[in-house]
């Protein structure tokens, strides 16, 4: 039974209880890799180099900095073309009631920003196509795209006739350090699509 809260994580360490994946890919995104995973729960984003975790998750975190967003507040009718266009004050723990949220996050040498968007279960583009995607059930789907800034999400859960949808964009700190590496200037290719896929649900 999916809970009706989902939580939202950002960290520098993985997170402490061993998640279920069911596809992931890696792309490199501002001179280091970040995987992307589609798990039992949500989502799962990792970049160690820079030290940064994103973990979204259905089911109660217990550690410090959770955001919460309940799955039964109101919709909005938005796209992805206008996900940053407002509410850009961070959400308290309490999800707060609004259709729309932002997460702000700093990392080392990164700063990432996501927003967060209820929208109905209709506004999903079911026939798009996207770099991660794995079906629960008839309308219970969990999508990634990467893009050359960030990422994109969609969670969908029908018993809320709720598309959730998330876009996070990556800045390179000016200045900042890559845990354990020199500094780059600028981003790699973002055609660079090499990519380790893991297509078999594992424990």
């Amino acid at each position: 039974m999916t809970e009706n809260t989902l939580h939202f994580v950002h960290s520098a360490s993985p997170p402490a209880s061993d998640v279920r994946v069911f596809d992931s890919l890696s792309r490199r995104l501002l001179g280091a890799e970040f995987t992307f995973r589609v798990i039992g729960s949500s989502h799962y984003v990792s970049a160690p180099a820079y030290e940064f975790h994103e973990l979204s998750s259905c089911e109660p975190v217990d550690c410090d900095g959770v955001t919460a967003l309940r799955l039964d507040g109101p919709t909005t009718a938005g796209t992805a073309a206008d996900a940053g266009a407002d509410e850009s004050a961070t959400p308290s723990p309490e999800g707060g009631t609004g259709s729309r949220r932002r997460i702000d996050y700093a990392a080392d040498g990164l700063r990432c920003s996501t927003v967060v968007e209820r929208r109905p279960l209709s506004a999903f583009p079911v026939e798009a196509a996207f770099d991660l995607s794995y079906w629960f059930g008839p309308d219970a789907v969990t999508t990634v795209d990467v893009r050359a800034d960030g990422y994109e999400t969609y969670h969908t859960y029908p018993e809320f006739d709720l598309a959730l949808f998330t876009r996070t964009v990556f800045e390179s700190v000016p200045d900042g350090v890559v845990a354990g590496e020199p500094a780059e200037s600028g981003a790699d290719d973002p055609t660079d699509h090499s990519a380790d896929r893991a297509g078999q649900p594992t424990d």
